[in-house]
């Protein structure tokens, strides 16, 4: 009797020992199933901050790609070239260079007033194009004032030795302006567009000089009226 209460007593400290070892056990299990249940979702969450990261990188690599890809298409020999001759330019007097796109170097206006000689104190309008071979061809240049000059002709174009065969690289933009001002200083008529104005200045320089004056004035030469530039 005794030895069966003994055993009874046993069991049951027993079955209480292994429900506190149980209850541990069901703690510790609580614990792996919740812990690996915040870490995926951390994890989650940092693997989405980093791909948004990476997308934002990607985006602003492509970017600066794309920038330095545009510089390098303006930045071609022609427009360096522009550049280096307007840095080191020296304007002649009574010239004034101006652009209407500041981001197109290779096209300008050029205003000519000269400072001596028949034309002096009128303006003249040049519209100047480089193009994509400079310096090995020469600037394009259009007299958009209508003038009479045995050097111009009626529509503007110029003839000018240094625009032609006697251009060479190491000639510049400002080697250009130079030349046109000296047009004005000094008319060339063995070199003439205008070859009715040229044989006149040949033949009879007074008659020439009169006819230039007339046409600053805004006469007529030869059925043609001139703008007024005086």
């Amino acid at each position: 009797m005794f030895r069966l209460k003994e055993l009874q007593k046993k069991q049951q400290q027993q079955q209480q020992q292994q429900q506190q070892a149980a209850a541990p056990a069901t703690n510790g299990t609580d614990a792996v199933t919740t812990e690996p249940t915040d870490v995926k979702r951390q994890n989650s969450n940092d693997l989405k901050e980093i791909r948004k990261q990476k997308s934002k990188d990607s985006y602003f690599s492509l970017k600066t790609k794309q920038s330095s890809e545009s510089g390098s298409k303006r930045a071609n020999p022609a427009e360096l070239r522009a550049q280096k001759d307007i840095d080191e330019m020296e304007v002649p007097v009574g010239c004034a260079v101006s652009f209407k796109d500041t981001n197109d170097i290779l096209n300008f206006n050029l205003s000519i007033t000269p400072t001596d000689g028949l034309y002096q104190s009128a303006t003249f309008q040049f519209t100047i194009n480089i193009p994509s071979t400079y310096p090995y061809d020469p600037p394009k240049v259009h007299c958009d004032t209508l003038v009479y000059h045995p050097n111009i002709d009626l529509e503007g174009h110029v003839c000018l030795n240094i625009l032609r065969q006697d251009w060479m690289p190491v000639l510049n933009i400002g080697t250009v302006i130079f030349g046109l001002m000296t047009l004005f200083l000094e008319p060339n008529p063995d070199d003439p567009l205008n070859k009715e104005a040229a044989q006149l200045m040949i033949d009879n320089k007074k008659s020439f000089e009169a006819n230039v004056r007339q046409s600053l004035r805004g006469g007529y030469i030869s059925n043609r009226q001139f703008p007024k530039l005086l």
